[in-house]
């Protein structure tokens, strides 16, 4: 299963970081896809290197809807604390939209 993770305020909380790191150990694909402009991507590399999470495996937006970006990369579920993202991704996805609280 290809899973990806929103960056800020989902994997730089310890419960966002517990979670893709659970997925991880299923063998699960995990992708970090956020909306950050790419020149501002050093913490996000970051957070990759200290999960284990491939620098191929993090994608940014540059601010445009992640359903787009969902829909490219085959990925199966995505979690987000952005509720109109997920939204987006139910309705024009076939991927499980996670809403993070």
């Amino acid at each position: 299963m290809k899973i990806s993770f929103d960056y800020d305020d989902t994997l730089t909380t310890s419960k966002g970081q517990e979670m893709a790191l659970n997925e991880l150990k299923k063998g699960n694909e995990v992708l970090i896809l956020t909306a950050r402009q790419e020149s501002d991507s050093a913490p996000v590399y970051a957070m990759a290197e200290k999960l284990g999470i491939k620098k191929a495996d993090v994608h940014f937006t540059n601010g445009q809807d992640k359903w787009k970006f969902v829909v490219r990369l085959h990925i199966d579920k995505h979690v987000d604390n952005n509720q109109e993202q997920i939204h987006k991704i139910r309705k024009f996805t076939t991927a499980e939209g996670v809403l993070f609280k």
